[in-house]
């Protein structure tokens, strides 16, 4: 094999090795986004019923208040 033909073949392995180091990482990003995905999916499902709990205390506290008519 000649310096040129060397240093293509070197150059293809390189490409090579790039293109799948980026495969990889795309996967794991993948795979972050999906499980992030999931995370706030469950966060928003606590929040809402947070939300509906102290709504519904509020709510109580008024029905419990002596109405002020005088």
């Amino acid at each position: 094999m000649s310096s040129p033909e060397k240093s293509a073949a070197s150059t293809n392995e390189f490409a090579t090795y790039i293109d799948e180091l980026i495969e990889k990482l795309q996967s794991k990003v993948n795979g972050v986004n999906t499980e992030l995905d999931s995370k706030f999916e469950d966060m928003n499902s606590r929040i809402d019923k947070l939300e509906q709990t102290i709504n519904s205390i509020l709510q109580q506290k008024e029905e419990e208040q002596p109405s002020s008519e005088s």
